[in-house]
């Protein structure tokens, strides 16, 4: 029951989240409030239906705080001068009710999964700030994915087939649900040079190692389009760069607007996310299958 309602609603999001990413490269943050919202709803039910003990409510604290973090500008903790007192208390407060919750529980098998959640929801924020998740919406999609899978889902015959249960649930506290997610999402991401070396292989496009990242378009059309200019001119002389970070239009005003240029698209992460997802749910965890 829970496996399908946390399916369902993970699925509706992140679709509705990748289609947007697809069209504007924007997906709202009320997306992912309400999603995690459900998501907290789904994890309440679950707890009181199985009644577990009244204490491990006490994990909402950190979630609600990384919740806020993430959409509700608050004042900073230190403005150069002073500190801020409430909202070092604000800081406080999460850091303490874990710190209670490990120590008190910390013989439980049952609340590790749950003190996963905020620990994912830590790694997302790291990962945002590191850039490894480039836009605010990977990372708020992380978030809200680490409250609404904090347990590996269970489907007879499909997830994890062949993996013994024991060793599923010992994994998904040491490797959250959430990580499997991004783990094949970046697997798919590896599909991607394979379709440009066959797309620029049957263009007759054989530059290298621009053909395993990109393609070839016109200057005029990439200027409008979701992508990263791989080349650049220079005091006259046309250059090379193979990863793109950051994108000035004007750019392409170097080159005349039907010459073709090597460009690298803005891949949405979203989508990928989106088809590891649901990947996720039928085969479960890599890494358990390997060992």
């Amino acid at each position: 029951m829970y496996t399908i309602a946390r399916f369902s609603i993970g699925l509706a999001f992140l679709l509705i989240a990748a289609g947007l990413d697809i069209k504007t490269r924007r997906v709202p943050d009320e997306l992912w409030m309400v999603m995690s919202i459900l998501a907290i709803v789904v994890l309440i039910v679950q707890l009181v239906l199985t009644e577990a003990p009244l204490l491990y409510m006490l994990i909402f604290v950190p979630i609600v705080f990384f919740l806020v973090e993430a959409f509700v500008d608050r004042p900073v903790l230190y403005d150069g001068s002073r500190w801020n007192p409430l909202v070092l208390l604000w800081f406080l407060v999460p850091i303490i009710t874990m710190a209670y919750l490990v120590g008190t529980f910390h013989g439980d098998p049952e609340v590790w999964p749950l003190l996963a959640i905020p620990a994912m929801m830590l790694v997302a924020f790291v990962l945002y700030y590191l850039y490894v998740l480039h836009g605010g919406a990977d990372a708020k999609a992380v978030l809200a994915l680490a409250v609404l899978l904090p347990y590996y889902p269970y489907i007879e015959g499909i997830t994890n087939y062949g993996v013994d249960r024991q060793m599923v649930e010992a994994m998904q506290s040491l490797f959250p649900f959430t990580f499997v997610i991004l783990l094949n999402s970046s697997l798919i991401a590896l599909v991607l040079p394979v379709f440009y070396l066959i797309l620029n292989t049957k263009r007759g496009d054989f530059n290298f190692p621009q053909m395993l990242l990109g393609f070839k378009t016109e200057a005029a059309s990439a200027k409008n389009s979701f992508v990263w200019s791989m080349e650049y001119m220079e005091d006259g002389e046309r250059k090379l760069r193979l990863r793109p970070k950051e994108e000035d239009e004007s750019i392409y005003d170097d080159f005349p607007g039907d010459e073709k240029i090597w460009v690298t698209p803005k891949i949405p992460f979203i989508v990928l996310m989106c088809i590891g997802f649901v990947l996720s749910f039928i085969i479960g965890n890599p890494l358990l299958h390997l060992l």
